[in-house]
């Protein structure tokens, strides 16, 4: 049982209930010098279970903690530790939904793909973490041969995979666009992009764990070992939060490998969470250059193209996505940009869902569709 799915908040639910008619029940009946006492601690139980039921909501909301171990700081399960990728040329990405190929083309007949459980190896980075995959119903109908492109999207912090599909139904949303032929059939690449209960801004730490290689060059390349992904720049990157922050920056130092980035009440300025300051082990040099803001100023990047949202109710992505906005302008006037500002909303997933049709309808104008490898001329 997740913290942030609903059979916790109606179990949440049902105790405070209890609690409640039992103290009414109660209230009358404690003997002689347990009244006070007994009355005392009933109602405190209850505004206690109250203010977790609250708080429960919240959580879910934001989608900041999704299981005990999460919340403790810990790994959810083995599946999350970090490990010794496997020795080798090359690593593949490891299915842990059973009979993952007969689900899909069971669940393409109706016009839907299919989201699978994974492992990401990380040989170059020695990472190893759970995360998701969504392989489209065009992947399991056809031509076997034709490859597809890719999104990879970066949840925020804190937060799992998890939060896309139990927070903001990212497969329905996604395969909604897909069907109004706004978007073509893609992969949606979902890592882990912190462990331990720290954020790791998807960066490679000074004298730290390698988060940005582990993201950009190990998922990317086993991901296309081991599913019809095209290896060429054919991927985009979307994140929310935290995940803007990295969307942004690790496409902008990878433009090679990323067409297109989306970040959504993302920031631009390394260090925002609470944490990460350590990343850097007070390198000025390593700060800025984990800063979109100074990157774009300083480098002067023709690629990738970027599209940036915030909404009226969140101020500091406002102000962000303001200052990069005008910092792309002068000093990157070639790189396409798009910003939509609405007037309304915080940060929440209301305002991250909303976003994303628009973000990824606009992402798709920079990727191919399905593409069929040629022949091999054996002549």
């Amino acid at each position: 049982m997740t913290l942030t799915g609903w059979p916790f908040l109606l179990l949440l639910g049902m105790i405070g209930l209890l609690c409640a008619v039992g103290t009414s029940l109660l209230w009358n009946r404690w003997p002689g010098w347990w009244a006070l006492p007994g009355r005392a601690a009933s109602l405190l139980l209850v505004m206690a279970l109250g203010g977790v039921l609250a708080l429960a909501q919240v959580n879910r909301s934001y989608g900041f903690y999704t299981s005990v171990s999460d919340l403790l700081g810990r790994p959810a399960s083995p599946r999350s530790l970090a490990m010794p990728a496997h020795s080798g040329t090359g690593s593949q990405v490891t299915v842990l939904t059973p009979d993952w190929a007969a689900l899909g083309r069971r669940d393409s007949r109706h016009g839907h793909g299919l989201l699978l459980n994974v492992l990401y190896p990380g040989m170059r980075s020695g990472l190893t973490h759970h995360g998701l995959l969504y392989l489209p119903a065009a992947y399991f109908t056809g031509n076997a041969q034709r490859r597809f492109a890719a999104v990879e999207v970066f949840h925020g912090y804190p937060g799992s995979p998890e939060t896309f599909p139990q927070l903001m139904n990212i497969q329905a949303r996604l395969e909604t666009e897909i069907a109004a032929g706004r978007v073509p059939p893609v992969v949606l690449v979902i890592p882990q992009v912190y462990a331990g209960g720290h954020s790791s801004e998807c960066v490679n730490a000074v004298h730290g764990e390698q988060w940005e290689t582990y993201l950009s060059v190990d998922v990317l390349d086993d991901v296309t070992r081991t599913f019809r992904v095209d290896a060429s720049r054919s991927w985009a990157t979307l994140g929310i939060s935290t995940g803007g922050f990295c969307a942004a920056n690790v496409a902008l130092h990878h433009p090679e490998r990323y067409a297109a980035a989306a970040s959504i009440s993302g920031y631009f300025t390394a260090g925002q969470d609470p944490g990460t300051p350590g990343l850097y082990q007070g390198s000025r040099f390593a700060s800025r250059d984990n800063s979109p803001l100074w990157w774009v100023r300083y480098r002067n990047p023709v690629a990738p193209p970027l599209f940036l949202s915030a909404s009226g109710g969140d101020p500091g992505a406002m102000a962000e996505a303001r200052a990069m906005t005008a910092t792309l302008r002068h000093y990157a006037p070639s790189l396409p940009t798009t910003t939509m500002l609405t007037a309304s909303g915080g940060h929440n997933w209301g305002v991250f869902s909303a976003a994303f049709g628009p973000a990824i309808d606009w992402i798709a104008q920079y990727l191919p569709g399905p593409l069929v490898a040629p022949p091999t001329d054996l002549s």
